[in-house]
């Protein structure tokens, strides 16, 4: 679909939340999602990514799990581009209530994004298991080797979500209402049968626009499909100020049961005119341990 759709779309949109996926941040140089990575780390480190970022390696071997962090993730984190200025200019707007994401890299928040719900966490919010109190990178970068709370001397926990460690409910119970609240849907660098794509099963509203940079079978759920580098489209569709920088067409039935769920026909608002899925915190992701962070989409 033309590009003029999606922008008619998101300008005269009023409550939208996009759902992030990593093939922004490859775009944005995450080296994380290179396609070498773990090759790159195996041949310095001895062992694989998701070997390193565990919580078992984290416990028993602190010093090496810091060395990866502060030189594999933190120094390689990638830089705001055009894709996050047009969504922090849509949050400037009043459009865009919300982002979600398990991307921890925090681009669209140094973007100066307000609302961004990160599931795997954030490399910003470093923080102390006995007083809480958060770290940024800044901290993490600066002090070596063991990042310690300048206020009780515990070692740092670090913002990223580590293998072997439970998801914050909370965090997904947020995700999901922000989903589930939306009239538009915007899918960015992720496919709709993808961990992340799959949440659209919890969106109730009228269209989903997706914008990503290869195609995938799932693409005929949305209404709107935009295939290239998604910064461009994006900058393209919604453009974002210079001072940023400091159709009512529905989606059919059969493919949104097909590629969605099935909508919960006993679960209506008030008027009985628009069903509603029922607001499900425990699903596949909330009640297991957490997936490798290399896993993320």
């Amino acid at each position: 679909m033309s590009i003029s759709y999606l922008k008619e779309i998101l300008t005269n949109g009023n409550n939208i939340v996009c759902l992030l996926g990593k093939a922004t941040a490859a775009e944005q140089g995450c080296d994380l999602y290179r396609e070498d990575f773990s090759y790159d780390v195996e041949s310095r480190y001895g062992r694989s990514p998701s070997e390193i970022v565990s919580s078992t390696f984290y416990n028993n071997r602190p010093e090496v799990f810091y060395e990866f962090y502060r030189e594999d993730i933190l120094k390689r984190s990638g830089e705001p581009d055009d894709l996050n200025y047009s969504l922090r200019q849509m949050e400037i707007d009043g459009k865009l209530k919300g982002i979600v994401t398990r991307s921890f890299f925090d681009l669209s928040g140094r973007a100066g994004c307000q609302n961004v719900v990160s599931l795997y966490g954030n490399i910003e919010k470093n923080s102390c298991p006995h007083c809480n109190k958060e770290f940024s990178s800044d901290y993490i970068l600066t002090h070596k080797p063991l990042p310690k709370c300048d206020e009780c001397g515990t070692l740092i926990h670090p913002g990223i979500a580590l293998s072997g460690e439970m998801l914050d409910s909370q965090v997904m119970t947020r995700a999901i209402e922000q989903i589930t609240a939306a009239d538009i849907l915007l899918v960015l660098g992720t496919d709709l049968q993808s961990r992340l794509g799959s949440m659209a099963k919890y969106f109730n509203g009228d269209r989903i626009c997706l914008v990503n940079s290869y195609s995938h079978y799932s693409d005929q759920a949305a209404d709107c499909v935009c295939i290239g580098n998604i910064s461009a489209i994006m900058h393209e569709a919604y453009p974002a100020e210079k001072n940023c920088r400091e159709d009512r067409r529905f989606r059919p039935a059969q493919r949104r049961r097909k590629f969605l769920g099935s909508l919960s026909r006993s679960d209506s608002d008030d008027k009985g005119d628009k069903p509603r899925r029922s607001l499900i915190v425990r699903d596949k992701f909330s009640a297991r341990r957490r997936l490798s962070i290399f896993d993320v989409d």
